[in-house]
């Protein structure tokens, strides 16, 4: 959350407790709850007026907002893994760790794979479609062992523009 939408945040506090707020009262709830999302810390606000009449702290507002953020996350798969790919470029570190952190994640494209369950068999996987290559690089080269989609090599390790003759002609399999 940047400052700006915390302002606002405590803005919308102010209506229920009458607080001032300047820029030092804004930069300091920011050191204790500016990773929280705005919307969550909205919510946590409304919670809190709407059980007690005390003031808000930053306290209070951390820890209705970790809660609120954590139900509203669900479940995750595996080791503390989003269900889900973030909204963010994986590359751009610190928008990939605040999409983790808000929640935020792509929508699961109509063709994507099944997802792993732990309740399935190993055999299951094996009817995974496999992407093969067409044409002779889709093959291991006889010749130079070359795998599937890779170019064939000369014995010094260089690629070589075409395939051997033994990948491109069933004859020469043998050669």
């Amino acid at each position: 959350m940047t400052l700006a939408e915390l302002s606002e945040v405590l803005g919308f506090a102010a209506l229920y407790d009458n607080r001032t707020l300047g820029e030092a009262e804004v930069r300091a709830w920011h050191l204790i709850v500016g990773h929280l999302d705005a919307d969550d810390t909205r919510q946590a606000i409304a919670e809190h007026y709407g059980q007690t009449r005390d003031r808000l702290m930053p306290s209070d507002l951390l820890q209705r907002g970790r809660r609120i953020r954590d139900q509203r996350l669900g479940t995750v798969d595996g080791p503390g893994l989003p269900a889900h790919v973030p909204d963010a470029d994986p590359h751009d570190v610190p928008a990939y760790l605040t999409a983790l952190r808000e929640g935020r994640y792509r929508p699961e494209p109509a063709n994507a794979l099944p997802r792993y369950d732990p309740d399935t068999h190993f055999e299951d996987f094996r009817k995974l479609p496999t992407d093969k290559r067409p044409g002779p690089l889709g093959t291991r080269c006889p010749k130079c062992a070359a795998p599937p989609g890779r170019s064939c090599t000369t014995p010094k390790g260089r690629r070589l523009a075409d395939p051997h003759p033994s990948r491109t002609d069933p004859t020469h399999q043998n050669a």
